[in-house]
């Protein structure tokens, strides 16, 4: 059966991980301090959360200072982790679909405000609206093309296949004009995949292995199709076991859209990718973008905080720090980096790992002190205005988000996840129980609720009430 689903899945996939903790003063970078303090929190996470395995990769310079593994790839058989241990990237991906993409406009191949239906051929993406403006490249990588969003997984073991790029393209329309608004897209990076072999005549996988993947040092083979070998060294997925519970197996799935996150790596493999990002397009001596195109991914698009493939945002101390979160059912994985300071960590995860870690190791790396947040208080709120947050929310076009009442305690649900409960630090802004994520509901001057904000760290997504 098809099953409609975003690659950001549950409350610690919905939002790149964008540190905006307090600026602390700078000091020398002290390796077995940072080792130590992130050490302690994901093994806190993998107790207190039930996350069965993290492997985390930290870059400074053009150098990867330390890779580690905690936890078990396998619970069941207590197989450890290890920094080899494979895992998807999730949405992380989406910037090497655009690094991908920028290699070829660089070679002069197409330029980005050319239409993306152009280079199509038969997989021409239907304009319905008869839009005065026509899906360029810029929209599609910034989430500015108002094409459908969404994506289609299949369980690996329900023997039918998803769509091929070509015929998931061919399906796609505008249901609003380019630039109107911002929505995140997996379908439009499915397509940016399309394109990479379009354009460049090669297979995708092949295109980015032997462009990005290979001249980084990366030597894992086959990040699309894996081999018989590299599913030897796979994390099984798992849903966490929450408030110190046995993390619970969860089916494995693939999915159609593919060059917008079903790729498989190690964390060592991503880091060196973002290290390229972090010295202006090159890591260890080999170039693989211009300095000119890696500052057009770094830069926010149309009034946004999204560039191509990074969410991007500048932190009180001017920094620019480059961030994704991502995954399908059953892994996670987290990249972050601050482009000044050259430095960043990129961890993964076979469930869900804490935000906490990435913005710890960015002000570690920078020799800064990390404070942990101070805990939370709560306060009550009348019933009455509780049961005027209740009902269904829309996000990004395509992921229902239920508020409801139960035992006068306020909860929320996303998708087939279990619901969590909503403890209020104001009359309108709530903690999610048990996770890193706020919701805040947004009321009119009528008392009417219009919208809710999910909230990570300094960035948010909004999603409409619809019922």
């Amino acid at each position: 059966m098809k099953k409609r689903i975003s690659v950001f899945i549950g409350f610690v996939l919905v939002f790149s991980i964008i540190g905006a903790s307090t600026i602390a003063k700078s000091g020398d970078f002290d390796l077995e301090k940072t080792k130590k303090v992130l050490t302690g929190l994901i093994q806190k996470a993998l107790k207190e959360r039930g996350v069965p395995s993290i492997s985390i990769a930290l870059v400074k310079g053009d150098e990867i200072v330390w890779k580690a593994a905690f936890g078990y790839a396998n619970v069941r058989t207590k197989t450890p982790a290890t920094p080899e241990t494979i895992y998807c990237t999730g949405s992380t991906f989406k910037a090497v679909t655009a690094t991908a993409l920028m290699q070829l406009a660089e070679k002069k191949k197409f330029k980005l405000m050319d239409p993306v239906n152009r280079y199509l051929g038969e997989s021409n993406v239907q304009d319905r609206l008869q839009s005065e403006k026509p899906v360029t490249f810029r929209h599609m990588l910034s989430h500015w093309s108002g094409l459908t969003p969404g994506a289609n997984t299949k369980p690996i073991w329900g023997r039918e296949l998803p769509k091929t790029l070509d015929e998931f393209t061919s399906d796609l329309y505008s249901i609003r004009a380019p630039e109107k608004k911002w929505e995140y897209n997996n379908y439009a990076y499915g397509m940016a995949g399309l394109l990479v072999e379009k354009i460049s005549g090669k297979e995708y996988e092949e295109y980015v292995v032997e462009n990005i993947l290979k001249p980084l040092g990366v030597e894992t083979p086959h990040p699309v199709y894996p081999s018989p070998e590299m599913v030897e060294l796979m994390a099984l997925p798992y849903m966490p076991g929450r408030n110190k519970g046995k993390p619970r197996p969860v089916a494995q799935v693939h999915f159609d859209v593919y060059p917008a996150g079903d790729i498989y790596l190690t964390a060592e493999d991503m880091a060196r990718f973002l290290g390229a990002h972090l010295n202006g397009g090159i890591f260890n001596g080999k170039r693989i973008l211009s300095e000119e195109s890696v500052k057009e991914m770094h830069t926010p698009q149309f009034g946004g905080t999204y560039g191509f493939g990074f969410f991007v945002k500048k932190e009180e101390n001017g920094h620019t720090i480059i961030s994704h979160g991502g995954g399908i059912p059953g892994q996670s994985s987290n990249m972050m980096g601050d482009v000044d300071a050259r430095v960043g960590v990129y961890f993964m995860s076979n469930s869900g790992g804490p935000g906490s870690v990435a913005q710890a190791a960015i002000k570690l790396l920078r020799g800064e002190e990390y404070i942990p947040p101070e805990k939370q208080k709560f306060i009550s709120v009348d019933q009455k205005v509780l049961n005027t947050y209740t009902g269904k929310y829309e996000l990004m076009g395509e992921r229902i988000l239920d508020v409801t009442m139960e035992d006068q305690k306020l909860f929320i649900k996303v998708g087939g996840r279990p619901k969590s409960e909503l403890l209020a630090v104001t009359k309108t802004k709530f903690f999610v129980k048990r996770t890193e994520y706020y919701v805040t509901f947004v009321v009119d001057e009528k008392g009417v609720v219009s919208h809710l904000k999910l909230e990570a760290v300094g960035q948010s997504m909004k999603a409409e009430k619809v019922k």
